[in-house]
C-alpha cells in the first residue's frame, strides 16, 4: 500500500512523474532530468520537493522525499484507448486513463493546496482537479505527442490548470493548434543548463576536430544520418574524429539493442576515428562535451527543446543540428543548422565545421554567450514566477 504525504509535511511543491520515468542522474530521460534541476534550484532557493513517481529500484532521491506509487500495470490498450477518446470528444472524463494515474494522485493529501507539477500527464489535469481541488495544477509538456486529443479537449485542460508550461514555442503552438486559444494562454520554458557541471574548456589547437553525439541510439535522433556523414568525409580526406555517448534506453545497464549493433557496424569503416562510450550520467557527462569540439544534434524527428543542445551551448561547442521542432529557437544565431531534406547537405555543414577553425571559435562565443540565457536557476525563476500569479 502506497504511504501518502502526510499534510504535516507541507511540501513546498510535488512533481509527479508518469508510469516508467526515473527519478535518478543515472537515467537520461528528459522528464526525470528536468523534475531533479527544477528540484534543485528549488532547494536552493529554500523550497522543499516530493516526488511521486512509479515504484521501482531505479529511483536516487537524493535531497527529496519520493513517494512511491504501485505500478498501474500495463498501459491502455487499444479498447480503453478507443473508449476514452469516445469519451472526450463527448466532454467526458477519460475513465480508463483516470483509473490508469489515480495511484500516482491519491498519493498526495486530501487537502494538499501547493503547486503539482504533472509531467506530459494532460489527462491526468481533470482528475487530479477532481481528487484534488485545492492544488495548484501546473501540466509541464515536454513533446509534441498530444494534438490526437480534441480541440475542445485540449481547450478545457488548460481552463481546468493554473499553469500549462510547454518546453517549446513549437509545442505549446503544436497544443493550442485549433483551441482557439493565444499564446500567452500558456508557458514557453525553454530546457536549461547547470553552469556548474557545463562550461566552456580550454581545446588544444590543432588537434583533429573531436565531433560528439551524445543522447538515445535511435533512429529518430539520426544517430546513423551523422555515421554516414563522417564516413563520407573520412572518405574525401577530412580530418575528424567521432565519438558517440549513450545508447538506446539511457541507461547504463542496458545492453544494446538491433539497431545500435547496426550503428556500430556501420561506424566500424571509420576504424580508430571512431569511439562508442555507454550511457553517462549527468554527474560525469559535463566533461564528455568539454572534450568535444563539434556537437551535432542531428535529429530526424521534430525534437522540442533537447537538453543536448542546451548543454552543447554552455560548454561553448561548435553546434551543428538539424531545423527541425523547437530546435531552431534554442540555438537561434548560435547555432549552424543543416537541411535534412537534402540529401549530402549534413555531411557538406559538418565539413565545413571540422575544416574551419575560425568558423569552430565563432560558433563557440556565440554558443556561451547563448548558454547564458539558458541556466536552470533562471529557468526556475520564469516557471516560478508564473506559478506565483493568483489563481485563476
Amino acid at each position: 500500500m502506497t504511504k501518502p504525504v502526510t499534510a504535516a509535511a507541507n511540501p513546498a511543491w510535488v512533481h509527479v512523474l508518469p508510469p516508467g520515468e526515473v527519478f535518478s542522474p543515472a537515467s537520461g530521460g528528459s522528464l526525470g532530468t528536468v523534475a531533479a534541476e527544477l528540484t534543485r534550484e528549488h532547494a536552493r532557493h529554500g523550497g522543499a520537493t516530493v516526488i511521486v513517481a512509479e515504484r521501482g529500484p531505479e529511483h536516487v532521491p537524493s535531497g527529496v522525499r519520493l513517494v512511491p506509487y504501485d505500478s498501474p500495470g500495463e498501459t491502455l490498450g487499444e479498447r480503453e484507448r478507443r473508449e476514452d477518446d469516445a469519451a472526450a470528444a463527448r466532454g467526458e472524463r477519460r475513465a480508463h486513463y483516470a483509473g490508469f494515474v489515480r495511484p500516482a494522485l491519491e498519493a498526495l493529501p486530501a487537502g494538499f493546496a501547493g503547486p503539482v507539477v504533472l509531467h506530459n500527464a494532460v489527462a491526468a489535469v481533470p482528475e487530479l482537479r477532481r481528487l484534488r481541488p485545492r492544488a495548484r495544477i501546473c501540466l509541464y509538456l515536454h513533446a509534441d505527442m498530444f494534438r490526437s486529443f480534441p480541440p475542445a479537449e485540449r481547450a478545457r485542460v488548460v481552463a481546468d490548470a493554473d499553469l500549462v508550461v510547454c518546453v517549446s514555442r513549437f509545442v505549446a503552438e503544436r497544443f493550442l493548434d485549433g483551441t482557439g486559444l493565444p499564446l500567452p494562454a500558456v508557458a514557453v520554458v525553454h530546457n536549461g543548463h547547470d553552469p556548474d557541471r557545463f562550461h566552456p574548456a580550454r581545446r588544444p589547437a590543432g588537434r583533429v576536430p573531436v565531433v560528439l553525439f551524445t543522447g538515445r541510439l535511435a533512429p529518430e535522433k539520426g544517430p546513423m544520418a551523422l555515421v554516414n556523414a563522417c564516413v563520407e568525409l573520412a572518405r574525401a580526406g577530412v580530418g575528424l574524429r567521432l565519438r558517440v555517448v549513450g545508447n538506446a534506453e539511457l541507461s547504463a545497464s542496458s545492453a544494446p539493442d538491433r539497431f545500435e549493433r547496426q550503428v556500430k557496424h556501420r561506424a566500424s569503416l571509420l576504424g580508430d576515428r571512431v569511439e562508442f562510450s555507454p550511457f553517462v550520467d549527468r554527474d560525469a557527462i559535463g566533461e564528455v562535451y568539454r572534450q568535444a569540439d563539434v556537437l551535432c544534434v542531428p535529429s530526424l524527428c521534430e525534437d522540442a527543446s533537447p537538453l543536448v543542445l542546451t548543454e552543447g551551448l554552455a560548454s561553448g561547442l561548435a553546434c551543428l543540428a538539424s531545423a527541425r521542432g523547437g530546435v531552431p529557437e534554442v540555438g537561434r544565431d548560435a547555432v549552424r543548422y543543416f537541411d535534412y531534406r537534402r540529401p549530402g547537405d549534413l555531411a557538406r555543414q559538418l565539413g565545413r565545421l571540422v575544416g574551419e577553425a575560425p568558423l569552430r571559435a565563432e560558433l563557440g562565443r556565440r554558443a556561451v554567450r547563448r548558454g547564458r540565457e539558458l541556466t536552470w536557476e533562471s529557468r526556475y525563476r520564469l516557471l516560478w514566477s508564473r506559478l506565483a500569479e493568483p489563481s485563476r
